[in-house]
């Protein structure tokens, strides 16, 4: 049975995006990077919803995410990729298939399966609907040290309670970040 983990950022206030989408909040480091390069040698399956691999896709694939980024572009853009969508049709990043339909079932039925393991990166909707049917085995929060006036909460809209068992923590002594690692209870 594969293994589901999320990775996803935060604000202090628990905002994985702030209004209007915004998310140039976010503290892109030095040690981002390098936690980043360490995270893709898993070489897991990457997943997202349609809105992140847009963004996703709009950046990594360009010569300027092999100029600042050339490890993780290279990592990002050679990893199988998933894409839960029922309005994309066609994926243009290469080594991405397209789930529709019952997205839910179709990730429980694919996870039940052995095979590589699986991270969310980013995703808030489809972190939700995958933590309320059960099917997250880790959480990796990156909180940074902002907060926002408003925004999406990173669990908005789970119908239950999400009981977690804390596992590790990484610190960023130069950026202030902190990834927290939780397991599912």
């Amino acid at each position: 049975m594969r293994k589901i983990t999320s990775f996803i950022f935060q604000s202090l206030n628990g905002f994985y995006k702030g209004a209007g989408e915004d998310i140039s909040w976010h503290i892109h480091s030095d040690e981002g990077n390098d936690y980043s390069e360490k995270e893709l040698e898993a070489d897991n399956i990457l997943l997202f919803g349609s809105v992140t691999y847009e963004m996703m896709y709009s950046f990594w694939p360009a010569k300027t995410a092999y100029e600042h980024f050339p490890v993780v572009a290279e990592r990002m853009n050679s990893s199988e990729k998933i894409v839960l969508s029922n309005s994309l049709k066609k994926a243009e990043w290469n080594n991405t298939t397209i789930i529709s339909g019952d997205t839910v079932q179709k990730i429980r039925e694919l996870k039940s399966t052995e095979g590589k393991d699986i991270t969310i990166l980013g995703s808030g909707k489809v972190v939700s609907s995958l933590t309320d049917a059960g099917l997250i085995d880790e959480y990796k929060i990156m909180t940074d040290p902002v907060a926002l006036g408003e925004g999406t909460s990173v669990f908005s809209g789970i119908k239950n309670i999400l009981d977690l068992k804390f596992k590790s923590i990484n610190t960023f002594s130069k950026s202030g970040v902190i990834v927290i690692t939780y397991q599912r209870s």
